[in-house]
Formats: C-alpha cells, sequence, structure tokens
C-alpha cells in the first residue's frame, strides 16, 4: 500500500497540477485590418487589441494577456480604433510537464 501512494505521490509531481484562470478583461482596439490566410482566399476583417490598464490578479500570463487579435466578427457591436472592448479571457496550462506556452483565449468579446 505504501509503494502505491509513493507511485502515485511520483506522478504528481512529475505531471504537476493543472491550472485555469478566467476572468473579464478590458481591452482598446488598437486597429481594425484584413487578413488573408491564402493568396486565393477572401479577406477577413481582423481586430487588434491591447490590454486596458493593469493585467487581473491570479493571471497565469500577462503576456499572453497584453496583445490579441480577433475576427472582426467576434465582436458584437461597431467598433473601430480607440473604442474599448470587453472579453472573457480564459488561460489553461497542463502542469509542470506542459512545453507551450500558456495560451489565452477569448469568447464574448462586445463593444465596452
Amino acid at each position: 500500500m505504501r509503494k502505491l501512494a509513493a507511485a502515485l505521490l511520483g506522478c504528481l509531481v512529475v505531471a504537476g497540477c493543472a491550472s485555469d484562470w478566467q476572468a473579464q478583461v478590458t481591452y482598446q482596439v488598437v486597429e481594425v485590418y484584413d487578413y488573408k490566410m491564402a493568396p486565393s482566399s477572401e479577406p477577413e476583417k481582423r481586430v487588434r487589441l491591447k490590454l486596458a490598464g493593469e493585467a487581473p490578479s491570479g493571471v497565469l500570463s500577462k503576456d499572453s494577456l497584453a496583445s490579441q487579435g480577433v475576427a472582426l466578427a467576434d465582436i458584437s457591436g461597431d467598433v473601430a480604433a480607440g473604442d474599448s472592448v470587453t472579453c472573457t479571457a480564459k488561460q489553461h496550462t497542463s502542469g509542470a510537464t506542459q512545453t507551450n506556452g500558456i495560451k489565452t483565449e477569448l469568447s464574448g468579446c462586445r463593444k465596452a
């Protein structure tokens, strides 16, 4: 029984613990621009956002949160450069063995 407990504890130490974070975050629209995935494709309107103010407490990665790009169609309301947008920001890490950086996903964006 002790060997089993030690083995399970060892697995937890190696794998680390996953961590999640989510909050409402306000961004400022830096620019609206056309983006083409391929030369033959139709351009998509995208919005470049930068964090307005300080990062919320508990955020896993401030760098990943600071600047974001989203499709204009994913934002409710008409936006232009200088406008404020509020989004739900989610960050996730799988633990100590994760080799990828922490990524931020934005959803539910709307003009503030």
